[in-house]
């Protein structure tokens, strides 16, 4: 190259190869006539035998509509490598962590990608706004829509592999202020081979499970909001009423995934195919067993209520709040009481919850006011002990790793058949129920508290106790500390400076506490906002709680050093582009290859002059972020 200390490109030539990149310098005569040597230009007078001033005086001019233009240019970026291996890591990056969608964000001076995992979202990163067209119109054509439409919705869907296991992607676009926001929901495969038994259900509970699926005919219905895993145990139940002595046939909107054996119907209004009209045609099949994804509106309640009437048993899902409002939902959909009574053989409510992470978990020790709220459901043990995470770099210090359901299994016995009228409180069968053993979602995930499934701070977040048994006590929510801890952490790293104006955040890493202090002082004289970590396992946990702008970390640390600090900080989408200056006490090229090899951005030796190092916090800073290239 021309200019050696043209940064800006040495990074963005290092992006997008992933390489390390070793500068050579020319003159720039040199390089332009090399590249003529190396890459001529076709020569079309030769090829096509022009001669000589025949074609004067003619210009052929084509008028391309803006949008045709745009469409055209955008086609190009799409297959840009950068582009493409952009979108490749956000993909790789959310099925590593697990994620069930991903949403792509625009805003007015950014992109902000999110992953949703384990029903929470989180922010990953943020990148440059100009990178939003490119990167929407890369995911729009894996998943076959129009880029050309930017106006109105669109859906589509995709396949992909990762490692030994494809993964079905349903893409949905949707404009807003500035742009067109992408949400991406990741169907993983394991999910429909799942069990009962791996749904979670307790013993006592999974008894009166399978028995309601073991009867001949009914309507047995799963309840809950969104993203509460009602797709998930319905596939559960087709799994176990599976065998060739049954005809079971699905209407569905999406079909989610493909199960061999069952005959799945795929909702399409402009067709005609609605699910009562799907569901209507269905009876006409021969079915034993119909699972219609959900009960919408009257005439699906009808027609799923009588096909339970004629012989079949129908599974379905309903949006309520808990099992026994489901009752009260039917009839206001104009199901007949009668009917509800005689087909309705099952409710099962459910929630998810996040599990402790099993590498961090620790006992959490509750404070005896919130133990004597508890103990309406746990009793007078005083010695009960529940758990939670400690958060670990498995985990991402979340102390949480995957979830698991709260069930409560309402079935409807005779005895409960006989209450049932027209405008029945949902609270009037609730009690009635309790008293034929029937546990809430509460109840469940307080013992699965006591197992050391989950936290209780969790239960209270998705299935809280009863009005009735909360005395106002706050209750910590995830990712916020109780007093105790926050007085914990700020032993641990200095406060943020009160008088800060700007919101860039710094975090500095350095087992020498002077030089720690010196280094926070000259970025807080610049009005930084500056975190501290005395060693590289805080600093990694700081990194992904904290997210800062920039992280300026040692060579030798106690428990992890810098390189090991950079590699994992890199092989994390979350973390991957923060800048990072390396410095260190060797005087040696050797060290400065090393870190720079490991992806440090900057590297500077030590005692560290402050001019020096305030400018080259200033030039990352303010480089262009992912995408510029």
């Amino acid at each position: 190259m021309v200019n050696p200390l043209d940064f800006y490109a040495i990074d963005d030539l290092r992006f997008v190869t992933g390489m390390p990149i070793h500068i050579a310098v020319s003159s720039q005569r040199d390089i332009v006539e090399t590249i003529e040597m190396y890459y001529p230009k076709n020569d079309l007078e030769k090829a096509l035998g022009a001669v000589p001033g025949l074609g004067e005086g003619v210009e052929i001019i084509k008028e391309v509509e803006e949008d045709e233009k745009e469409e055209q240019d955008l086609l190009k970026l799409t297959e840009l490598p950068p582009v493409v291996r952009f979108v490749n890591s956000i993909l790789a990056d959310a099925l590593r962590l697990k994620a069930s969608d991903i949403h792509i964000e625009p805003h007015k001076d950014a992109v902000i990608i999110r992953y949703r995992i384990d029903g929470i979202m989180c922010e990953i990163m943020q990148t440059d706004k100009h990178v939003h067209a490119s990167l929407v119109s890369r995911v729009k054509i894996l998943s076959d829509i129009d880029i050309s439409i930017r106006r109105k919705p669109q859906d589509g869907r995709s396949h992909i592999r990762y490692g030994n296991k494809g993964y079905d992607l349903r893409v949905s676009t949707i404009p807003t202020s500035y742009g067109e926001k992408v949400t991406i929901r990741i169907l993983n495969p394991d999910t429909v081979q799942m069990t009962l038994n791996e749904l979670g259900v307790l013993d006592k509970d999974l008894k009166k499970f399978i028995n309601a699926l073991s009867m001949p005919q009914g309507i047995i219905l799963v309840t809950g909001p969104t993203g509460s895993g009602k797709s998930s145990t319905l596939y559960a139940c087709l799994n176990r009423l599976n065998t060739p002595k049954v005809n079971i046939i699905t209407v569905e909107d999406p079909v989610e995934f493909d199960i061999d054996g069952i005959n799945q119907v795929q909702i399409n209004p402009k067709a005609g195919i609605t699910f009562a009209a799907g569901l209507r045609s269905i009876l006409r099949q021969d079915p034993d067993i119909i699972m219609v994804g959900e009960i919408r509106d009257t005439e699906t309640a009808g027609i799923a209520f009588q096909a339970a009437q004629t012989g079949q048993l129908v599974l379905s899902t309903l949006h309520t709040n808990d099992a026994s409002s489901a009752v009260g939902r039917l009839q206001d959909m104009g199901v007949d009481s009668f009917l509800v009574s005689s087909s309705l053989v099952a409710v099962i409510g459910q929630r998810l919850v996040r599990k402790i992470c099993k590498k961090c978990k620790v006992p959490d020790p509750l404070s005896a006011q919130m133990k004597d709220r508890l103990s309406p459901y746990i009793g007078k043990d005083k010695s009960a002990t529940f758990w939670k995470g400690a958060g670990c770099e498995d985990c991402q210090y979340s102390g949480y790793s995957g979830r698991l359901g709260l069930f409560e299994i309402l079935l409807i016995t005779p005895s409960l058949k006989e209450i049932i009228v027209p405008n029945m409180p949902a609270v009037t069968l609730k009690k009635a129920a309790e008293k034929e053993g029937f546990q809430s979602l509460s109840e469940e995930g307080i013992k699965k508290a006591l197992k050391g499934l989950t936290t209780i701070e969790e239960i209270f977040r998705v299935a809280p106790p009863e009005a009735r048994d909360i005395f106002q006590e706050p209750v910590t929510e995830p990712g916020i500390p109780d007093e105790k801890e926050t007085e914990t952490a700020q032993l641990s790293r200095p406060s943020v400076s009160v008088s800060s104006v700007r919101s860039t955040k710094i975090l500095v890493a350095d087992d020498n506490e002077v030089t720690l202090k010196i280094l926070c002082h000259l970025l807080k004289s610049e009005n930084y906002l500056t975190i501290a970590a005395k060693n590289g396992v805080d600093a990694l946990k700081l990194a992904y709680q904290e997210k800062p702008d920039l992280l300026v970390t040692d060579y030798m640390m106690p428990e992890m050093d810098g390189i090991t600090l950079i590699k994992k900080l890199r092989s994390q989408l979350t973390t991957r582009y923060i800048p990072i200056i390396m410095l260190t006490a060797k005087k040696g090229i050797d060290s400065e290859i090393e870190g720079i090899d490991a992806g440090a951005d900057d590297y500077l030796t030590k005692p560290v002059n402050p001019k020096r190092f305030l400018s080259r916090v200033s030039r990352l800073l303010n480089r262009p972020i992912i995408g510029e290239t």
